[in-house]
């Protein structure tokens, strides 16, 4: 049934949208075409005969060729990793995202977004290209100060997640917009995909995947008034199932934040999951903006508890939950230049209890620590300029590095900017410790009104060292390239916008 109805939202539209105009019909579209030329090199499995190893001064074993090799007591062959071949892709991907309004009924739209992909090589390498169509949203939608109905595919997004489904979801805006209650239902789509879970597409979940579609039901209730905005959000994922409905999903959260004035705010959240009895993710963090937008300073605590659906076997296994404390501030101690610096430190759970990742025979790092520090001059009238320090050291393998960018507009419809970059990572227990420098331009050209498009190229100059003869050095050029339309009834910002957002007042104040 929720099938139909998209069908028949999608081809509602385009006949709607071909027919000829009402009084005051007006739409809204946006086509971006977007083309990139990759590469990717990998390590591959490789072997030798055992009788051809030989012990190296260290005491190690080693190929004639002089690489680090593994052999297990009465294996035939020993094994290692070589550098893999090269694989390049040229994923090209383009979007259309449409809106018509204006049919004589006030508040009534008609949306749809969908898109095409495509890798021009034919090495299956790039992900997301298939299926090649995807629609992404296709819903018949009415809207006034007090109510929104949208039916057809649509998508959610909050706490809990990104979700689509094929179905409605109806909000209601009492007392002025201060209360906000939602409710939505229909078959759901896989999490963070556009894509039913029974698709073949969303392999390698393979066999683990239910058969048939689930159905997604949820909704929340929030309260806004100057000082204080609270949520509370409920979703329930159900396999229908002829002995009886199985829920695959349970899951609720709250989340609120409190402005008591002089700049400070509190928010915060929690999710649990009622399925398994556990809390999920959940975080607190305090912020202070100075008025004048001299300082903001940030600082907050976040638990990440990761939540699988309960078809899924990854729960069987108790992922590690991890905390997190992290802090930023930012200065602005001139007009044009900012200045600003984060750090956080983090530990994965160590007990042998419910949600902990730890083994009885293994002892390994379970904390680490990551910062940067950087800054940006936009003072000058045709020049920015960008650059930052990062450095992270965690369980198995670091990473510092530096990167910079300077951006030019010697005019008003042109932008020309020139980066670069190096970094290094070393590795625990590993070879292929990676130092890379890359660098490139970008040109972003707006010719007319609504046509924007852009190019750029990189080239990144890798060196793979290792303490054996399997060292490498590989060098390779990327390029990228956009172009996007946008075009709707009319030039005026107000008028190109659908009416129901016109009778927001924020937005009506900013006309």
């Amino acid at each position: 049934m929720f099938r139909s109805v998209v069908r028949a939202a999608v081809v509602a539209m385009g006949l709607l949208g071909s027919a000829a105009p009402l009084h005051a019909q007006g739409y809204q579209i946006r086509w971006d075409n977007w083309f990139q030329s990759t590469a990717y090199r990998g390590v591959s499995l490789d072997s030798i005969p055992a009788g051809d190893a030989v012990i190296g001064d260290g005491g190690g074993t080693y190929s004639p060729d002089g690489l680090a090799v593994r052999c297990l007591n009465g294996a035939a062959y020993c094994t290692y990793f070589g550098l893999g071949p090269e694989t390049r892709a040229a994923p090209v991907v383009s979007t259309l995202d449409a809106s018509v309004w204006g049919f004589g009924v006030p508040g009534l739209k008609l949306h749809v977004k969908g898109r095409l992909g495509t890798d021009l090589t034919d090495t299956g390498f790039w992900p997301g290209t298939s299926p090649a169509a995807q629609l992404l949203e296709g819903y018949a939608e009415y809207s006034n100060a007090l109510l929104t109905v949208q039916a057809g595919r649509t998508n959610v997004y909050s706490r809990l997640g990104f979700w689509g489904l094929d179905g409605g979801q109806v909000t209601v805006r009492p007392l002025n917009g201060k209360l906000r209650v939602s409710a939505y239902g229909g078959w759901a789509l896989a999490e963070a995909a556009v894509l039913p879970i029974t698709s073949t597409d969303l392999n390698p979940l393979g066999e683990y995947r239910p058969d048939q579609r689930e159905m997604i039901v949820g909704g929340s209730a929030g309260w806004s008034i100057p000082a204080f905005e609270g949520t509370v959000l409920y979703q329930r994922l159900i396999l229908p199932d002829d002995g009886g409905d199985l829920t695959t999903s349970d899951r609720g959260a709250l989340e609120a934040a409190v402005r008591p004035g002089g700049g400070f705010t509190l928010a915060g959240g929690a999710e649990y999951d009622f399925g398994q009895g556990l809390f999920g993710t959940h975080n607190v963090q305090a912020t202070f903006q100075d008025p004048g937008n001299w300082v903001r300073v940030v600082a907050g605590q976040r638990r990440y508890r990761p939540i699988f659906p309960l078809w899924s076997i990854w729960g069987v296994f108790s992922p590690s939950a991890h905390d997190t404390w992290f802090g930023a501030v930012s200065v602005h101690p001139i007009p044009g230049l900012e200045v600003r610096a984060r750090g956080e430190s983090y530990s994965y759970d160590t007990g042998n209890g419910e949600g902990s990742g730890a083994s009885p025979l293994l002892e390994a790092e379970d904390s680490g620590w990551r910062w940067s520090v950087g800054g940006t001059y936009a003072a000058l009238r045709l020049l920015t300029l960008d650059a930052t320090y990062s450095a992270d050291h965690g369980p198995g393998a670091s990473s510092q590095g530096v990167n910079g960018r300077i951006t030019v507009r010697p005019m008003q419809r042109l932008t020309v900017a020139v980066h670069g970059g190096y970094l290094e990572r070393p590795l625990e227990y590993r070879y292929w410790d990676a130092k890379v420098t890359s660098y490139g331009a970008r040109v972003d050209f707006q010719p007319f009104e609504g046509i924007t498009a852009n190019a750029g190229v990189i080239r990144y100059d890798e060196t793979r060292e290792r303490p054996d003869e399997g060292g490498a050095e590989w060098d390779h050029v990327r390029f990228t390239a956009g172009l996007t339309f946008v075009f709707g009834s009319a030039g005026h910002r107000s008028r190109g916008l659908h009416p129901a957002i016109l009778r927001v007042p924020e937005m009506r104040r900013s006309r």
